[in-house]
């Protein structure tokens, strides 16, 4: 969604016209609900989808007719079985799609365009404390779904932004510095994978005094046991502990950096479904 709004203020900055295609509503079983939205140009679909196969290549003529005509238009679909079996399966049901024209350059489309990026664009940041492996394969696939990430590391070489590919921020930080956690909010995600124990306890005891809705922190049952006891030392209580999860990310069998990366994007995917 992020690509798709950033691709329609720069476009319609630069003068050229676009169609923004729609799902306004759906009943059935439909390739994608409603708020599925894709760009199109006069050269085709630029990002996004709205579930691809018959509705889909469809509704790209239609935006390039509405583009030609310089008007804004709704259409509604009606999916039946003998309608879908290109897709390869029988689905059916109804979608209503709408296609606004957008005029290059023309400030209301461009203001309105802003607009609905705000109001779309996730208020929330996952804080992902260490930029090792796992942070590195774990922010290109967060970011391919809309989360805004933020790398915070105390070692300069695993804080360089390119590491990252679709990170928001990089910052350079002392891990027992307060400041480092004053801009996390209840609508906050945090994930420790920190090079060590000693880190990841500094790191979860500063987290616990946040209001993020989610701590996840890599680690073994053993060495989750032994920061947990050094936790309650320091006057944490199980209620406190409560609030992390850990092993982090769902359990999938994951080994492998980019494995462990899917879990934790899972996890937090689910998490935000369950707490729009």
């Amino acid at each position: 969604m992020q690509t798709l709004f950033q691709q329609m203020n720069q476009r319609l900055a630069q003068g050229e016209s676009l169609v923004l295609v729609s799902v306004e509503a759906s009943s059935g079983s439909t390739p994608r609900g409603e708020g599925a939205m894709m760009l199109v140009s006069a050269q085709g679909r630029i990002a996004g989808t709205i579930g691809g196969g018959a509705v889909e290549y469809r509704s790209e003529q239609l935006a390039r007719e509405a583009l030609a005509a310089g008007r804004s238009r709704v259409e509604r679909f009606q999916l039946r079985p003998n309608e879908v079996q290109d897709l390869g399966m029988i689905c059916g049901g109804d979608v209503e799609v709408s296609f606004r024209y957008l005029a290059g350059g023309d400030e209301a489309a461009i203001a309105w365009a802003r607009e609905e990026e705000a109001r779309l664009t996730p208020s929330g940041r996952v804080y992902i404390f260490g930029g090792g492996h796992v942070a590195q394969a774990l922010v290109p696939a967060l970011a391919a779904v809309d989360f805004r990430c933020v790398v915070l590391e105390d070692r300069e070489d695993f804080c360089r932004p390119e590491l990252f590919p679709g990170v928001e921020e990089t910052r350079l930080i002392q891990n027992g510095d307060p400041a480092a956690y004053a801009g996390i909010t209840a609508e906050d995600y945090v994930a420790v994978m920190t090079r060590g124990h000693k880190d990841d306890l500094t790191v979860q005891a500063q987290a616990l005094k946040t209001p993020a809705k989610y701590i996840g922190v890599i680690g073994s049952r053993k060495k989750t046991a032994a920061v947990f006891a050094k936790l309650r030392d320091m006057g944490y209580t199980d209620a406190d502990l409560q609030r992390i999860t850990t092993p982090i990310g769902l359990s999938i069998k994951a080994e492998t950096p980019a494995e462990i990366a899917v879990s934790i994007a899972a996890q937090l995917i689910q998490l935000r479904a369950e707490t729009k």
